[in-house]
């Protein structure tokens, strides 16, 4: 049991591993907080939509770590993939890496939601955060179907160039 910890532990220093388990934060982060963001409006409830602004502001914020550690993996990632995957495994991480900015303006919009929000006002700029956030939503979901093309293979029916 302990080795297995230590194992465990030894893990989150690899960046393979890592970036792997922060690949699915924006998805879940945007998702739930979309939810959470519509059921404080129907039910007033601003203590609501102030914790779901935060959630989507963090998971927003896990792309920047994420993506380093993606760049970081991807030759020990290539050397371990078959050849005609590679060109594949390099433009998705040419993908992540350049929709990175989408996440950054959408934690800037619920930066200034919160902030507007808090004042009493702000209605407007919850609504168009309620726009990015459900646009970003969507995207993170294609990329998410893209990263199966890549690393499930038996999900998508990918056939690689030979």
């Amino acid at each position: 049991m302990m080795r297995e910890l230590s194992n465990l532990w030894q893990s989150l220093d690899d960046p393979e591993y890592l970036h792997l388990l922060l690949e699915p934060l924006p998805l879940f982060g945007l998702g739930i907080g979309l939810i959470f963001v519509v059921a404080g409006l129907l039910m007033a409830q601003p203590q609501m939509k102030l914790l779901a602004l935060i959630v989507i502001v963090l998971s927003c914020a896990s792309v920047q770590p994420y993506v380093s550690l993606r760049v970081k993996s991807e030759p020990r990632v290539l050397v371990m993939q078959d050849a005609g995957y590679h060109k594949l495994i390099r433009d998705q991480t040419q993908l992540r890496s350049g929709s990175a900015w989408l996440y950054y303006g959408i934690a800037l919009m619920c930066t200034i939601s919160l902030v507007v929000t808090r004042s009493g006002k702000g209605f407007v700029f919850l609504i168009i955060t309620l726009v990015l956030c459900a646009v970003g939503f969507t995207h993170a979901l294609w990329l998410h179907k893209k990263e199966c093309e890549v690393y499930h293979r038996n999900i998508v029916k990918y056939r690689a160039v030979k």
